[in-house]
């Protein structure tokens, strides 16, 4: 053994979805656990694609957090849910502080946090949320993606393939 880590995730249970519910049940428990940030949802009712239940709304409830802790008390967070030919994305937006161009590129490493002088919380955490949600896209096949400047807020989209 070499002494590198790895984050190896439990067999996925692979069935149809409603991502649009599974991302409505995510953003009444973080509005629930955060209701300084009010949520929006944009959602259609029957928005499906294929995924493990439980690791989608592990990966949204991750993304809804890790927008809790490095955003001020106040900030708006928008979550959108849609299907296009080839893909469902779910969108999760805020108006805080954004990430500096080093963060965006880094954001998705095992354990690593962003500058510290971003606004954080009492909840700040291990810098695993973000990899984790990572690993989980990537094993279903999709892939998350993150835009953001400084000043302008944050977007992270989740990509799941219709394939």
């Amino acid at each position: 053994m070499t002494g590198v880590q790895t984050c190896a995730l439990p067999l996925l249970e692979i069935k149809p979805l409603n991502i649009s519910e599974l991302v409505s049940d995510g953003v009444e428990s973080a509005s629930a656990a955060g209701p300084g940030h009010p949520i929006e949802l944009w959602a259609g009712n029957q928005i499906y694609a294929l995924g493990d239940a439980n690791r989608i709304h592990q990966v949204v409830a991750n993304l809804l957090a890790n927008t809790r802790v490095h955003t001020p008390v106040g900030t708006r967070i928008k979550v959108s849910v849609s299907q296009s030919d080839s893909e469902v994305q779910v969108v999760v937006s805020d108006n805080g502080p954004g990430l500096s161009e080093m963060d965006r590129e880094k954001i998705f490493e095992r354990f690593y946090r962003v500058d510290p002088s971003r606004t954080r919380s009492s909840e700040e955490g291990s810098g695993l949320g973000l990899s984790i949600v990572d690993a989980v896209m990537r094993a279903h096949g999709g892939h998350v993606s993150v835009d953001s400047k400084l000043g302008e807020g944050a977007t992270f989209t989740l990509h799941f393939p219709l394939n």
